[in-house]
């Protein structure tokens, strides 16, 4: 008999964390389920390195389908591709249940919703989307290994199934320090220090990084590796290109923590659980600006307890002292031996215990009420249309919202016959090129509108995008 099919769909996020924690929860999975991935994430094709599939979805950030319809967009895509692959479960990771994942559920009462919701909420985060949490049938919270110092708005609430923290680590084996530094270009003999600050999408990261980078390079002994996200918007300087090393593209990170010494890292869920557990002596420098994940709260409380030690992005003097320090081996060891006290990490394990439970229980029947009252709320917004929104969102004393008021024109520009994009093609003034494909570097790397399919996708499968292609876009040809 055939395994049930269940999607682990993420959010758009800012870097890779969604993802990750959701290709953990994939693996685990794979003894019960077969997991196949539906991510807003333009990172989404490091999936394929894993040999897994999936399929990227834009988000509204990406300005390509008009606010007020985007929402119907992503239900009509949810909903396709919970037919195209005959899937049991749908199991989101992000901060936000979308109003548009919310009517999909409505149009799919078969099928299981899980919330994977992370803890350590900011102060002052906005709390409207907790009130999703009786649309799904399960709520899954990651444990923390700072969690004793959450007091956001999710710390006390028991809606949530409390998981042990997810990492790649409880699967991933690490490569032995020869091995992977020579696949990073490294020199295994000397010191190593690694710099991973965040994607730089919602703060400066070129500053404190240059400084942390400056610092570790004092002692002539010492290297450095950058990493550069796959969605990076800004790049730290080298300073020594001697014995500096840029590490771009490099999935996952995790395999090649035994290269390095020392790190200087940014405060996300993924970074702390995979350095801690490597024991890793580790420089957080948390993002300020995270959305709502509370960075500086989280590494405050663990350089607090004495697994790592924190400065603030804002003071580059203390982030290039705490850098120096680094280079005591007195304090790496006692840095390690405070992390080998850690619990391990079992959390994807839990979590796919969880959802496999729930596939062998029938599903719970919906009620109605929520959903109807979302569909009003839906139905209203596209009638109001842009104009009748901006006069509204400026009521409420909003800002405008971002992105086109109107379908992009656009010629849809399939792969070609042997599954490689097409050959780019003029355009009359205003109509841009849409590419209708199953290949991920599209997705990343194109500023033009993609439809992502994914791979092996049925005829009746494309047809159906199709559908969703012309009502969502203003399509004035389609190429060969």
């Amino acid at each position: 008999m055939s395994k049930p099919v269940v999607v682990l769909a993420t959010s758009n996020g800012t870097g890779l964390g969604h993802l990750s924690r959701q290709l953990a929860v994939g693996h685990a999975l794979r003894d019960d389920a077969e997991p196949v991935y539906f991510s807003l994430s333009r990172a989404v094709g490091v999936i394929r390195h894993q040999g897994q599939r999936g399929e990227y979805v834009p988000s509204r950030e990406r300005g390509w389908i008009p606010t007020h319809v985007w929402h119907h967009y992503l239900r009509d895509r949810l909903t396709a591709f919970v037919a195209e692959t005959k899937a049991e479960a749908v199991v989101f990771d992000g901060v936000v249940p979308y109003e548009g994942l919310l009517l999909a559920r409505a149009r799919l009462p078969g099928v299981r919703f899980v919330w994977m919701r992370r803890g350590f909420w900011r102060p002052g985060a906005r709390t409207a989307p907790l009130a999703a949490a009786p649309l799904f049938d399960l709520v899954l919270e990651p444990g923390d290994f700072a969690a004793a110092g959450d007091n956001g708005a999710t710390a006390h609430r028991t809606d949530a199934v409390r998981l042990s923290p997810i990492t790649q680590l409880e699967y991933l084996d690490l490569l032995p320090r020869e091995e992977a530094a020579a696949e990073l270009g490294l020199d295994p003999g000397r010191p190593t220090a690694l710099v991973t600050l965040s994607s730089g999408v919602l703060n400066d990261v070129v500053t404190p990084g240059a400084a942390a980078v400056t610092a570790l390079l004092e002692d002539p002994d010492w290297q450095v590796a950058v990493v550069r996200s796959h969605i990076a918007a800004g790049r730290i300087p080298l300073a020594d290109e001697s014995r500096c090393v840029e590490l771009a593209g490099v999935y996952p990170l995790a395999r090649y923590l035994a290269a390095f010494d020392a790190a200087v890292a940014a405060g996300g869920y993924n970074s702390v659980h995979e350095l801690l557990t490597a024991g890793v002596p580790t420089l957080f420098v948390p993002n300020p600006t995270s959305g709502t994940d509370d960075q500086p709260a989280r590494t405050r409380w663990l350089a607090d307890q004495g697994f790592a030690r924190h400065a603030d992005a804002s003071d580059l003097d203390d982030v290039r002292r705490q850098a120096r320090a680094l280079h005591d081996e007195h304090e790496r060891e006692r840095l390690r031996k405070a992390c080998a006290e850690l619990p391990k990490p079992g959390g994807s394990r839990e979590a796919a215990e969880q959802v496999a439970r729930l596939l062998r229980n029938a599903p719970r029947p919906l009620d109605p009420a929520p959903y109807r009252r979302l569909r009003a709320k839906s139905a209203m917004v596209r009638v109001l249309g842009p104009k009748g929104m901006a006069v509204a969102r400026k009521a409420l004393r909003k800002p405008p919202a971002a992105g086109p008021t109107a379908p992009l024109a656009v010629t849809v520009v399939p792969d070609a016959a042997d599954g490689e994009p097409a050959a780019p093609q003029a355009l009359p003034d205003g109509v841009r090129p849409l590419h209708l494909t199953e290949d991920f570097s599209q997705v990343q790397h194109s500023a033009d509108p993609v439809e992502h399919l994914i791979t092996g996708a049925s005829d009746d499968y494309r047809k159906r995008r199709e559908t969703i292609l012309r009502q969502y876009y203003d399509v004035r040809a389609v190429g060969a």
